[in-house]
């Protein structure tokens, strides 16, 4: 098989093929003869903006996760299914980035979908598909990671063994930072040296100014409570200021009842947990000036996806009103994405499950959290100019050091929060399954040739 990649800007350390023809010419934009035959897509809304794509989800119709749980996949029909096959009629190749966030079992799923609607008896529906991403980040929610097949599928045919490595060599996001490229390369096997740990201690500071200042440079952490503590803080040195801040609650309604609720409080069966919310807060608390996220995919070829940061510039309240008039009052809110623009994001609705089996809750609420401050999990995808990231005692996942640094362009964008060097040399500071199967995929590429 030749494999000829061409204009395939992706910030990936790997890219493996499964392919049915022999020779394959890839064009990015996905044309042959003006005739779509390319399509291009990521799981998460973020990743697939930056190679002008679309999520899995939408591409294939996949159910959504429930509480980090993955559902089964039901059959297309209908009008669905017609439109769909048509769709997929012309398309001979699949790109999928950020693959390391893919789950083996939604890799399944990507199976299944292409066999029904191109050819049922051939793998992938006989789909030429290609895999871009870095399996050394972090492992996805609810699944297996993509390389490892669960054991109740093992009498299937496992699908990654299928694909073929072709390991990408050059670094695009650090591109000029030589020093930080070689921590960032050893990182992320395991290997930092006493050089490497001596220029990432020079990084630690406690100082906020300039571009680093509290409620400038983007605070990466690895929990929810430690992004929330920081979101806070920055939140009331405004309040502070005397800047006007509105206080939005979310309008919640039990849709449908499957037992009595009697006189128990809907607040009393709504989750806490944003997750178990669709990603919809309870209560936000903004004002002109606050930075904030996107917590759903609005509109992806626009840049409106779910981990899009962008600063508040207007309120806009209903009825032409000049402030909030009542408690309940949700108004639209006019972001600056930077890049992406500034557009007006509308409260939207979503639905998910309440408390103790009560039923199913609708909530109406701006689709935005604050986010001065970002999880690992969240940012995996981006690329930032200037960062201060946590690396103390509460990083708890392999790779997560890793992910968290490779974000920044280079080592004068980075600060340092907390540094605990037994967190980057200890037992797990990779990903080890991951590692191992990258040195399982590059020996059968050796024997391949």
């Amino acid at each position: 098989m030749i494999l000829v990649v061409r204009n395939v800007l992706f910030n990936s350390f790997l890219a493996l093929a499964v392919c049915s023809s022999f020779t394959v010419c890839l064009f990015f934009g996905g044309e042959f003869a003006g005739k779509p035959s390319v399509k291009v897509c990521a799981y998460t809304g973020v990743a697939a903006r930056l190679v002008s794509g679309s999520t899995l989800h939408r591409v294939f119709k996949l159910p959504v996760q429930r509480d980090g749980r993955l559902v089964e996949l039901p059959p297309l029909t209908g009008m669905f299914l017609r439109t769909m096959s048509l769709e997929w009629s012309g398309i001979e190749f699949l790109i999928i980035d950020e693959i390391s966030m893919v789950a083996y079992e939604i890799l399944c799923m990507v199976d299944a979908r292409l066999r029904q609607l191109k050819f049922k008896d051939v793998l992938f529906g006989d789909v030429n598909v290609l895999l871009f991403g870095d399996l050394m980040q972090l492992s996805p929610f609810g699944g297996n990671p993509v390389f490892k097949q669960p054991l109740r599928l093992v009498p299937a045919t496992h699908l990654w063994r299928l694909f073929h490595l072709v390991e990408l060599k050059e670094n695009m996001r650090q591109q000029g930072d030589n020093t930080f490229v070689d921590i960032l390369n050893a990182l992320r096997v395991g290997e930092l040296t006493a050089d490497h740990l001596r220029v990432l201690s020079s990084k630690v500071s406690d100082e906020a100014e300039g571009e680093f200042a509290i409620d400038r440079a983007l605070r990466i952490y690895p929990t929810n409570k430690m992004v929330s503590e920081h979101n806070e803080a920055v939140l009331n040195k405004f309040k502070q200021a005397n800047v006007q801040v509105f206080l939005i609650k979310a309008q919640d309604v039990l849709v449908d009842e499957m037992r009595p609720r009697g006189d128990v409080p809907i607040d009393d069966i709504v989750p806490s947990d944003i997750n178990k919310t669709g990603g919809f807060p309870q209560k936000l608390e903004i004002f002109v000036g606050a930075k904030v996220m996107l917590r759903s995919n609005v509109d992806v070829r626009r840049g409106l996806v779910n981990g899009a940061i962008g600063c508040v510039e207007e309120i806009i309240w209903s009825a032409f009103r000049r402030g909030q008039m009542y408690d309940t009052d949700i108004p639209s809110v006019r972001v600056n994405f930077e890049k992406d623009g500034v557009h007006v994001i509308e409260p939207k609705t979503i639905q998910f499950p309440g408390l103790h089996n009560y039923g199913t809750i609708e909530r109406r609420m701006l689709p935005l959290v604050l986010c001065w401050a970002c999880t690992v999990h969240k940012m995996q995808g981006c690329t930032v100019d200037y960062a201060v990231i946590y690396l103390g005692m509460h990083l708890f996942a392999a790779g997560q050091a890793y992910v968290a640094l490779s974000r920044v362009r280079s080592l004068d964008g980075l600060r340092i929060q907390a540094l605990d060097l037994s967190k980057l040399t200890g037992k797990t500071p990779c990903n080890k399954d991951a590692l191992e199967e990258m040195h399982r995929m590059r020996a059968y590429s050796v024997e391949r040739t």
